[in-house]
């Protein structure tokens, strides 16, 4: 069974960052080991009073002990860093692995056209470092132009635009691109893929729904990186992973109410279990 290495942070309520990720890749039959980032009472959209605790030294401790217990994951995914000695931490870990490990990043940081509140220039360019060890990355467009210094548009985007902030991310090292939040209309939106080697795009549309939906990004993440490392393409993977997504927020705008509290990807674990489910050697 392969194993991927998680770093992102943990809220107690919310399916976001961690929560959604360890039922996906536990469907999907792929083993986690854990790295939280920041752990929350909740997350961070549409709650108040939350209580957070930055868990630097625990990520510490925690490398330092897999280290010498020579964990070799198959693959790392990373998102939410709460500061640039996380992310430092990271690259010093990454740089230990067998060269065969698969690096995915969704380099969280921002969104639209400005950074997260907290962050600073030295937390977009540890990124960069980041992003220059991965296999695959999951920027939003605000994210894309800050990787490469690139303005963000004051007017409306196009799909031209993107392919160019793909091919600058390229310039960093990623072999493949999957910028989320790409140009849309009232009816869709979308998602596109560049591949580097191939020099070539591929473009994803996704119905649009009234709402903001929290932890869209990091299921988008989550799945796409177990489908690829299940031996799918990275396209046909995000081609599943949308679809995937699509059902999820259809019954996620069925109640309003409860959008708050993330994506209810319970009601269709199945459709991972029923694709990865087999008999595999422990």
């Amino acid at each position: 069974m392969k194993k991927i290495l998680i770093a992102n942070d943990l809220p107690g309520i919310g399916k976001v960052a961690l929560a959604p990720a360890i039922p996906i890749f536990a469907c999907c039959q792929i083993e986690t080991i854990l790295l939280p980032t920041v752990l929350l009472s909740s997350h961070t959209g549409g709650f108040n009073n939350i209580a957070i605790a930055e868990q630097t030294e625990f990520m510490r401790q925690s490398l330092y002990q897999w280290e010498h217990l020579e964990l070799k994951p198959d693959a790392v995914l990373t998102g939410y860093f709460r500061n640039t000695e996380q992310i430092e931490l990271m690259v010093d870990n990454i740089e230990k692995l067998p060269e065969s490990t698969k690096i995915f990043i969704d380099p969280i940081m921002g969104d639209n056209g400005k950074l997260y509140s907290g962050f600073t220039k030295e937390h977009v360019e540890a990124m960069r470092k980041l992003i220059q060890k991965a296999d695959v990355i999951y920027p939003n467009i605000t994210e894309a132009c800050l990787l490469t210094d690139t303005p963000y548009p004051k007017g409306k985007i196009t799909m031209d635009f993107t392919r160019e902030l793909a091919k600058k991310l390229a310039e960093l090292g990623p072999a493949s691109i999957i910028i989320t939040g790409c140009p849309d209309n009232e009816k869709v939106t979308g998602v596109q893929l560049y591949y580097k080697e191939s020099d070539s795009f591929f473009d994803f549309y996704i119905a649009k729904y009234p709402h903001h939906f929290y932890g869209t990004g990091d299921t988008l993440a989550a799945l796409t990186t177990a489908c690829i490392l299940q031996d799918m393409t990275v396209e046909e993977a995000l081609s599943f992973t949308l679809k995937f997504i699509d059902e999820v927020l259809q019954l996620s705008s069925q109640q309003p109410e409860r959008i708050p509290f993330g994506l209810p990807i319970e009601k269709k674990l199945g459709m991972l279990t029923t694709k990865f489910t087999t008999e595999v050697s422990l």
